[in-house]
């Protein structure tokens, strides 16, 4: 039982510091700013839709798009180490999930809901490679059941932070938010180390020993 709770801890700390729903708030206040209360709701509805979908999507795939592409879990989790780092030295740079033009094109959308808001946002890339890094870890039905678990919680997460986004831009300050996403962005990058070592461990082993 034991192994389960750290399975499922670990679990969510690791996709909700990749997706960081915080992280998207300002994004979301500002290009929602102009519309109805209505309209937020349902933009916020279908982007967590959005995510739940396209990670449950990853989750399911995962293991099949490796075997058809022929990559080893190693490489998986070197590659994954690698991205969930990228990302994570984005964070504690305090750099903008949207680039100037892609705010522009964005603010032009009629409908943001699924780009950029769901991809690229919250379910980038290191996102889908820590799914896949999940799945290729479980060892029982129990585990993918917390991963699936886990994968809802945080879609539910990203609902009620961008439902509250107004709300959560006018009262945390923009210092507390950058502590936030400094804080997930160093736990991130932990994270990552740990994938590149997860990976390269097993070689070395068959390096030394084969």
């Amino acid at each position: 039982m034991q192994e389960f709770f750290f399975f499922f801890i670990g679990s969510f700390v690791s996709l909700f510091s990749i997706v960081d729903p915080l992280l998207a708030v300002p994004v979301f206040a500002s290009l929602t700013q102009k519309h109805t209360p209505e309209y937020k709701i349902a933009v916020a509805q279908r982007a967590s839709f959005y995510v739940l979908g396209i990670l449950v999507i990853f989750f399911i795939a995962g293991g099949l798009i490796l075997k058809f592409f022929g990559i080893s879990l190693e490489g998986l989790r070197i590659a994954g180490g690698l991205m969930i780092i990228g990302s994570a030295i984005e964070m504690l740079q305090k750099k903008e999930r949207l680039l100037p033009v892609e705010q522009q094109e964005s603010e032009e959308k009629e409908d943001i809901a699924f780009s950029p808001l769901a991809m690229p946002i919250l379910s980038g890339p290191g996102a889908i490679a820590v799914i896949i890094g999940m799945t290729t870890d479980a060892k029982s039905l129990v585990h993918y059941l917390l991963i699936l678990i886990t994968i809802c919680l945080v879609s539910l997460l990203c609902y009620v932070f961008m439902r509250l986004s107004h709300v959560i831009a006018q009262r945390v300050g923009p210092i507390t938010m950058r502590s936030f996403t400094r804080i997930m962005g160093f736990i991130l990058l932990c994270i990552g180390v740990q994938y590149i070592v997860n990976g390269v461990m097993p070689l070395l082993k068959t390096a030394f020993h084969g």
